[in-house]
């Protein structure tokens, strides 16, 4: 009885009266607690001539569970994959060792 498959609960997606909030992103800070995930999502609004220094405006925070998370990070790999089949590799930028990464966050870039 275990094995047999449920029905999928049904969503009804609603708007709030002032609609859905949106934003642009080209920056990403994240934060953590072992309950859950804080994503905060900013803009480079500006570099410093001698480039010693970003301005990045924090634009959304969305704080989530961990699960969430792992459904995010999921689905944005299964979409990321099905851009490529269609359009090609995305390209890393060439400096991105040059990006900076706060001490606490550990990067892993795949060779291709």
């Amino acid at each position: 009885m275990d094995n047999e498959k449920k029905p999928q609960m049904a969503l009804e997606y609603r708007e709030q009266s002032g609609g859905v909030f949106r934003t642009y992103a080209n920056n990403v800070m994240m934060a953590s607690t072992g309950f859950d995930v804080r994503i905060i999502f900013g803009e480079v609004i500006d570099v410093l001539p001698d480039k010693s220094k970003a301005i990045v405006e924090q634009r959304a925070q969305v704080t989530m569970t961990w699960i969430e998370a792992k459904l995010i990070g999921d689905f944005l790999q299964a979409n990321v994959k099905a851009y490529e089949e269609l359009n090609g590799q995305l390209k890393l930028l060439k400096n991105i060792e040059k990006m900076v990464v706060p001490e606490t966050f550990q990067m892993v870039v795949k060779e291709s």
